[in-house]
């Protein structure tokens, strides 16, 4: 049953405000903040954007670290009818203006010369407005939002491409949240970790999950120290890629917070299978996930108390989510999370019905009807008349100890045409020879890498993800000219 402020097809945000007013509903370094505290702030950011022109349809962005700003812009986004979007802010900012026609930027940091748009600075936006913020402050009922209308762009995150902007409405983040609260069992006194960049859709449903349960997040002074904050927080859920989680096991008492965690949903990449065997086995409550930005983020996920087996897939969709495999092995993803449309699309009016994404993922059903995620099927390459996929090359990688990510590229080959490279990021000690001698026991001679190279954290440059593009094209400059190897 849904809660009574989400009623035909529509949120009533007075009315959440109101059952939820003493409740905690963010924790940040700063103290905590109650739902009427959000709900006053709520009205002074749009009293402040209204008076410096924002209007519906307008595009407003914000190049920031992860703060409050981040969650406060969302709602306005849904009450005043603007598109929010959330822009990387480790990226270059310049870049980041020639993606997207933008109407306003706000931001503290150095604006490029050829910029031509309006500038807010995130200081004003959180200051007390003037007296005419009284209009939307405590008092006059906020409007009705129906689900239909869109409320946000978020870029995906291009690491086999050029970025597109994905749009969502305000029903694809409620279903989203209340799909995944359904799931884990969200409840008031529940306690999330803000753990993702707040440009990321799996940050920000951090925020709406909380924010439908009555429930509180944790905003960390830093996205540096996450396993610093769990152990001061200790929350009772958490939402953590691979790497996050594999730093946090190498603190006895990070993983005594973990234990006591609710759940921990972990995804983002593919996830080593000795990662999921020692967390199972030290008792953290581990959540493999699927999802994509086009689904607003997790599509499935392995429910609490599953036998061991299923914590090697993907899981079941979860509620108002949809996943069939297609007759190629695609993954097809449809409910009533999937995004609205593209940037550069045109406005269209929301289709009759719902409709079906066709990832770029390959996968199977199981028996017991959980997701197996095979990798991508646009990373198929051939080579000497055989086809490869790269995805079978990392899940062998990721297979062995200490191997925390790994990336599989195609590198010109005079004899071959192209043959695999790979690269790995591990927490122990990296030895070439013997991951290679590993993978020959565990694929045929020509899906073998032909070289291993090590990546550095660092090589992400700021990002949740390492480039497959950039990877493929620093292979190919380091193998130079000549033959890249044999089998």
């Amino acid at each position: 049953m849904k809660p009574v402020f989400l009623q035909n097809e529509s949120i009533d945000l007075a009315r959440l405000f109101e059952e939820f007013r003493p409740n905690p509903a963010l924790l940040t370094p700063e103290g905590v903040r109650t739902f009427g505290d959000i709900s006053k702030s709520l009205g002074d950011v749009i009293a402040t954007l209204r008076k410096a022109g924002v209007r519906r349809g307008h595009l407003a962005a914000l190049h920031g670290e992860n703060s409050e700003l981040h969650l406060l812009l969302m709602l306005a986004a849904w009450v005043e009818g603007f598109l929010y979007l959330p822009l990387d802010f480790k990226a270059p900012l310049d870049s980041l203006l020639k993606a997207a026609p933008l109407d306003f930027l706000i931001t503290a940091g150095d604006v490029p010369p050829s910029a031509d748009v309006p500038i807010l600075h995130p200081g004003i936006l959180l200051q007390s407005p003037p007296s005419d913020a009284d209009l939307w402050r405590e008092g006059r009922p906020w409007p009705a939002i129906p689900f239909r209308q869109e409320a946000s762009v978020i870029f995906t995150s291009g690491s086999t491409g050029k970025p597109r902007g994905i749009i969502h409405t305000v029903g694809n983040y409620i279903y989203s949240a209340l799909g995944t609260d359904i799931f884990i069992g969200m409840e008031p006194e529940d306690r999330w970790l803000i753990s993702l960049p707040l440009f990321h859709v799996g940050g920000i449903l951090i925020w709406i999950r909380t924010f439908l349960a009555g429930s509180a997040c944790i905003l960390p002074e830093s996205m540096k120290g996450i396993d610093a904050a769990i152990r001061i927080h200790r929350p009772s859920v958490l939402s953590l890629v691979p790497t996050q989680l594999i730093r946090c096991l190498s603190s006895e008492d990070t993983v005594a917070a973990l234990q006591k965690a609710k759940a921990i949903q972990l995804g983002g990449a593919p996830i080593p299978a000795w990662l999921i065997e020692k967390a199972l086995d030290l008792g953290i409550p581990v959540m493999p996930t699927y999802g994509s930005t086009e689904s607003c983020t997790q599509a499935t996920g392995v429910a609490k108390g599953s036998d061991r087996s299923s914590y090697f897939t993907a899981g079941k969709p979860l509620p108002y989510r949809e996943i069939r495999i297609a007759k190629d092995g695609t993954i097809l993803l449809g409910g009533k999370t999937l995004f609205r449309r593209y940037l550069d699309d045109p406005p269209t009016p929301p289709a009759e019905g719902e409709g079906i994404f066709r990832t770029a993922d390959l996968g199977y059903l199981d028996p017991a009807g959980n997701l197996v995620v095979l990798g991508r099927k646009d990373g198929i390459f051939i080579s000497g008349g055989e086809n490869i996929s790269p995805f079978e090359i990392e899940n062998a990688l990721l297979a062995l100890d200490s191997i925390s990510t790994a990336i599989a590229v195609p590198v010109p080959d005079r004899e071959f045409g192209l043959v695999p490279w790979a690269f790995v990021e591990c927490s122990g000690l990296f030895d070439a020879g013997w991951l290679l001698a590993a993978l020959k026991k565990r694929l045929p001679g020509y899906k073998v890498p032909k070289r291993i190279l090590r990546l550095e954290p660092q090589n992400r440059e700021g990002k949740m993800k390492y480039s497959r593009e950039a990877l493929a094209k620093l292979a190919e400059e380091m193998a130079g000219p000549g033959p890249a190897g044999g089998r």
